[in-house]
């Protein structure tokens, strides 16, 4: 499949390209949903393209065990079958995603867990791993990766990270010309000369980008920036780049602060659930009482199919009686925003100008 990523844009450490896939453009920087067991938290996909977000992230070692491999690929692969024409990346997913064997469940090999399906003891490796994604027909994979945690010792990480490049190597051998783009992963945790050690082994197998992984368990926003500023320096300017499970508006932020192309979060659907909507002066808490009355739409300078049908007063309304909706179409107000203001941020960069004031109420 053809892959090609120009830079299209800039200006010391933000940047703004295109990523081509197939017939698929996508400018970056870019937001993409994930989408775990094939939808988005509470929305049918027909709303997430609504709200004109471009990309998904599956779990393939969901996806694998229910519907299966099998039944995606006979049905004609992922976008087919979810109805998707946007990207499609594949992830392994996280090991807690398993029922894990408890004895000896991580080897030099690759994981070993419970089939769901069968009982049986299986054994998930770097090259089954690509195997399946493969017969799914993602836009883009990523490789099996042994994440330790951020906080864990250097002992501990170091063995991890000569792990994650062994099962890098074994991934890349089981590539074709017929196969989906792979992404390499640095890991490292919190140690600049792991992740050091992490991209050379990575860059050395020219993988068509790279995921900033072991982020994602980090607690404190400042720090989370630190190590992603890190890590990035550490990366080829030339390859698409990435980071998933963004858990905060700083982190988002910091994230295209620092030049990632690829922007993996729920965070519009996690605001939706809890009834927080996103505006130019931050999240608004739309349950409280004072929206009871309110005709005004979420947010004054939104377009989106909810602001341009809803008042803030109805929205309550279904959250104070604990409608499902009520959080369902916040939700898509919020993908629609962020989405707004990462396509702004993109502008900015295009045009030389600072990003910081399109968030500045949201961090």
């Amino acid at each position: 499949m053809k892959f090609d990523f120009k830079l299209q844009h800039h200006a010391e450490t933000v940047r703004a390209a295109q990523l081509t896939i197939g017939r698929q453009t996508l400018e970056t920087p870019s937001l993409i949903m994930p989408a775990p067991a094939l939808t988005v938290h509470d929305l049918a996909l027909a709303e997430v393209k609504r709200s004109q977000i471009k990309g998904l992230s599956i779990d393939e070692s969901i996806v694998s065990q229910n519907p299966g491999t099998e039944t995606v690929r006979d049905l004609g692969g992922l976008h087919r079958f979810m109805a998707w024409d946007g990207l499609v990346i594949a992830k392994p997913g996280d090991f807690r995603h398993l029922p894990l064997v408890k004895k000896n469940h991580l080897t030099k090999d690759g994981v070993r867990f419970h089939d769901v399906k069968t009982g049986a003891v299986r054994l998930m490796t770097p090259q089954t791993v690509i195997e399946s994604q493969t017969e799914l027909q993602p836009d883009i994979m990523l490789m099996l990766s042994q994440t330790p945690s951020y906080y864990a010792p250097y002992d501990y990480v170091k063995k991890a990270v000569a792990i994650n490049s062994a099962w890098a190597a074994a991934a890349v051998q089981k590539l074709t010309a017929d196969s989906p783009a792979l992404f390499g992963v640095m890991q490292g945790a919190g140690f600049a000369q792991l992740r050091k050690q992490s991209i050379e082994a990575l860059a050395k197998m020219d993988f068509s980008g790279y995921v900033i992984g072991g982020l994602s368990d980090i607690d404190n926003d400042k720090e989370f920036d630190r190590i992603l500023k890190l890590s990035v320096d550490l990366l080829p300017a030339d390859k698409a780049r990435m980071v998933v499970d963004i858990q905060s508006s700083a982190q988002l932020v910091s994230a295209l602060k620092n030049g990632v192309d690829l922007i993996e979060t729920s965070l519009p659907t996690h605001w939706g659930r809890y009834g927080k909507a996103l505006t130019a002066q931050g999240l608004l808490p739309i349950k409280k009482a004072r929206f009871a009355a309110d005709p005004q739409p979420l947010a004054e300078d939104c377009h989106c199919p909810v602001c341009e049908q809803y008042s803030r007063a109805y929205l309550r309304h279904l959250l104070h009686m604990d409608n499902s909706v009520g959080p369902r179409l916040i939700s898509q107000h919020n993908l629609w925003y962020l989405r707004k203001l990462v396509s702004q941020a993109r502008l900015a960069i295009m045009h030389d100008q600072p990003i910081t004031a399109i968030f500045e109420n949201l961090i």
